[in-house]
């Protein structure tokens, strides 16, 4: 990656424009982040399809070590890196733009770091990944468990979502939200001395998504489910309690009159 340097010349009031951003884990296609600079800051922010904010990362110019070109295929997968020294925030944090075009901008607020724009990233050291593994792998089992006995033990045409589908939603729905607000659920899942700032994109994300799909998937249960066979009408001849109920129905009918019978077959 080539940095670009960030100087002061004839610097402008502000900065802004549109694009997708990798926080993390969590990857935002265009148009869902944004890139507000001023010679004071930089701040990307994160939208959930713009319908509300998921996350705000705002830079000083000494918390950023570099800002440097970054992306694997012209145009589908390039952007700026910022590289930074923000224990709060996630170690990747990425803007899906056209770098030039981008950096030129900032450039243009006056925006500039206090370190010189050729310092080896290799001075911040790695963090390493910042959750413990056994709540994950646990979080996983129970989530498998769920499916996996709703899925053998129902017979093919039993509706679906079942029980068992919604409580798993709800699972990783309430163990996200207790990830993010609660300290005690915090110190299980994070390792020592690490932050919940790091994670949070990604268990906000999750949170989101699992609670849309729990409401979805019990309004759907309360209806009756997806995929359920009909049942028999009552005007139907097939098999069920309806046709059952008039064969018996039949059978204790009152046999016919053998006289009004032979009547009926004498010629006039």
């Amino acid at each position: 990656m080539t940095p670009f340097p960030i100087t002061n010349s004839m610097p402008t009031a502000s900065y802004s424009t549109r694009g997708g951003a990798r926080i993390g884990w969590v990857n935002y296609s265009w148009p869902l982040a944004s890139l507000s600079v001023v010679a004071s800051g930089l701040t990307i922010t994160t939208t959930f399809f713009g319908l509300f904010e998921m996350g705000r990362y705002s830079f000083r110019p000494d918390q950023v070590v570099r800002i440097e070109r970054f992306g694997w295929l012209p145009i589908l997968g390039e952007g700026i890196r910022v590289h930074h020294t923000v224990t709060d925030y996630p170690e990747k944090v990425v803007f899906w733009c056209r770098p030039s075009d981008v950096l030129r901008g900032i450039a243009s607020t006056g925006f500039s770091t206090t370190t010189e724009s050729t310092a080896p990233v290799s001075s911040i050291p790695p963090r390493g990944f910042p959750l413990r593994i056994w709540p994950l792998v646990v979080l996983v089992l129970l989530w498998n468990l769920l499916l996996g006995y709703e899925f053998f033990s129902q017979p093919m045409l039993a509706a679906f979502p079942g029980p068992c589908t919604i409580t798993a939603l709800s699972l990783v729905f309430g163990t996200s939200l207790a990830v993010l607000f609660s300290p005690f659920v915090q110190a299980i899942f994070l390792r020592p001395g690490r932050s919940i700032g790091e994670v949070r994109p990604m268990f906000l994300l999750v949170a989101t998504i699992a609670g849309i799909m729990t409401v979805v998937f019990t309004v759907a249960f309360l209806a009756g489910g997806i995929g359920r066979e009909p049942r028999p009408k009552k005007a139907d001849a097939g098999n069920g309690s309806f046709g059952i109920c008039r064969v018996i129905d039949d059978s204790h009918s009152p046999p016919p009159d053998s006289k009004r019978s032979a009547t009926k077959q004498i010629p006039s």
